[in-house]
């Protein structure tokens, strides 16, 4: 009875919001709700109460000297190259998101999408699971005069096609090298559960988009049963939210179906993004050769497809856990994954400190940068807006 009550007072408030959601067409007056600074400040301490922790076990455990002395032979041309495929990580982002833009009548200039997949890597960074990224990159779309729903419609696409290209690497990456997934049982649950969140979002990301009914269907039931639970207190709220959702994500596979090419020119970015974060750890061992030669004259480099299935590994198990810049756990699986690579334990902690400081504080820091510059432009802009009237 008290679900049939929800249905009927559902139904009678569909008049209200049918009527509320046409007064909010025009986005271009709406004044986007800028994301929590509290919450965005304690990820940040989170993050760094994390790193001095993972800091202080590893200069504990490992001889600081010995590090410096293996750093002191290190090839400095592919440190830079490294770095610099980074940034092409994040550049490739944007050119993505540009690309969609584009299909959506939206004519945004690369730099302006650079900045905001900048400022995208910078907040994946310092908040769990990564969920801070979106909503900062919203906020400021929104501030150049972004819409709203093309914005999410962005974000939704590139997002899917990200976690595809992560699923495609992650198959020939078993293939290629199995034994480096099935090396430890905590590997091959980090890999399998990376693998199944990451599967099932994108089925339900597609599944949104081309078969609304049955996904609204199932949300509605589960609002249900989720109020029962006393879990879901504001069913109506729950639906009208569900109900939303689910026109951006049909909004979002009109658009896949009506720009094929484009979509897979953004698919395209994906791939040379991820290929140049994964490159990136073959940049670092090229350049720690030099140092492991000296330690071993017998030493037989391995190729690229090693240091790329470890990579992908590492990247796919930090995927799906809750911590910022996977900080803790990346540093684990690299020290144990990448043994196999450098041979001993100072030297894979050498190298693992290179890795993190090339593929995550140094673009950390430079993504705050530009997110700072971003954010005092917007203020800027505000203040001249405010002057003219």
């Amino acid at each position: 009875m008290q679900d049939e009550k929800i249905d009927e007072i559902e139904s009678h408030n569909d008049s209200n919001i049918d009527i509320d959601s046409s007064s909010n067409n025009d986005e271009s007056h709406e004044e986007p709700k800028k994301p929590k600074r509290l919450k965005y400040i304690l990820s940040i301490l989170f993050l760094l109460a994390l790193i001095v922790t993972t800091l202080i076990i590893l200069f504990t455990k490992y001889d600081i000297n010995k590090i410096l002395k293996n750093l002191e032979g290190l090839n400095i041309k592919y440190i830079i190259i490294g770095i610099l495929l980074m940034f092409v990580y994040i550049l490739f982002e944007g050119l993505a998101m540009k690309i969609i833009l584009r299909a959506m009548g939206e004519r945004i200039s690369v730099w302006d999408n650079f900045v905001y997949s900048a400022i995208d890597y910078y907040f994946c960074a310092v908040t769990p699971s990564a969920t801070g990224g979106q909503p900062m990159v919203a906020y400021y779309m929104k501030k150049d005069r972004v819409p709203l729903t093309k914005t999410t419609i962005v974000l939704l696409i590139n997002t899917a096609l990200f976690k595809i290209v992560l699923m495609t690497f992650s198959i020939i990456a078993l293939i290629a090298c199995p034994e480096y997934v099935f090396s430890r049982p905590v590997v091959i649950i980090l890999f399998i559960l990376g693998f199944v969140i990451n599967i099932f979002l994108v089925f339900m990301c597609f599944l949104g988009a081309f078969n609304r009914k049955g996904v609204e269907k199932l949300g509605n039931w589960l609002i249900i049963k989720l109020r029962q639970l006393k879990i879901v207190k504001k069913p109506l709220g729950a639906r009208r939210t569900l109900r939303v959702k689910m026109e951006e994500y049909q909004e979002g596979g009109r658009l896949i179906l009506k720009h094929k090419g484009l979509m897979c020119l953004a698919l395209g970015a994906n791939f040379i993004q991820r290929i140049s974060m994964f490159a990136m750890s073959f940049c670092v061992y090229l350049a720690f050769i030099p140092v492991l030669k000296e330690a071993n004259p017998d030493f037989v480099p391995l190729g690229f497809i090693n240091l790329f299935a470890i990579q992908v590994i590492i990247a796919l198990s930090v995927d799906s856990l809750p911590l910022p810049g996977g900080v803790g756990i990346s540093e684990w699986l690299y020290l144990f994954l990448f043994t196999f690579v450098y041979g001993t334990e100072m030297m894979v902690a050498s190298a693992m400190m290179v890795t993190r400081a090339v593929s995550f504080y140094i673009p950390l820091i430079v993504t705050m940068l530009i997110f700072i510059g971003k954010h005092i432009s917007v203020i800027l802009k505000s203040r001249k807006r405010e002057d003219k009237r």
